[in-house]
């Protein structure tokens, strides 16, 4: 059984601050990273220290319930599919393939819509692979802990 050992008030009290703040000021990187510094890689790792704090305030319990890798992983292929299929827009129309071009009449070029997918990409990506590390962190702890018990005995 794992040690449920409860989290400080001040590392809950700050991740529950932090995480919100984390959530938006990634997504507004996302979402402004084709006119401004920044974009979808940057907002992705930004968005994905969600994961972190969760980890960090409430244990692992709470992250892998807050967290399903399996699903993310899944999803985090549409992102992939957005991007390539994007890219090969402009091969169609006879251009270099990730060429970035106006659409006529809406108002965006598609490295806006490029700039999202790579961000829920790396996003998912991050989010599956500090999980992983995570896991094993507490796996550690956890052995560690089994053979103290052990050694006492």
């Amino acid at each position: 059984m794992k040690n449920m050992k409860k989290k400080s008030v001040i590392v809950r009290s700050t991740a529950n601050l932090f995480l919100p703040l984390a959530c938006i000021y990634g997504a507004y990187v996302i979402f402004h990273g084709h006119i401004s510094a920044g974009g979808g890689f940057q907002g992705g790792v930004l968005v994905a220290s969600a994961i972190l704090l969760v980890y960090l305030g409430y244990g692992e319990g709470k992250a892998k319930a807050t967290f399903n890798n399996h699903k993310l992983h899944s999803s985090e292929t549409v992102a992939e599919i957005i991007y390539v299929s994007l890219g090969l827009i402009g091969v169609v129309g006879g251009f270099n393939f990730c060429i970035n071009f106006v659409f006529d009449g809406v108002g965006f070029d598609t490295s806006i819509l490029m700039n999202h997918a790579v961000g829920y990409h790396v996003m998912g990506g991050i989010i599956c692979l500090l999980a992983m590390m995570l896991s094993q962190l507490d796996d550690d702890k956890d052995d560690k802990d089994k053979d103290e018990k052990e050694d006492a005995a």
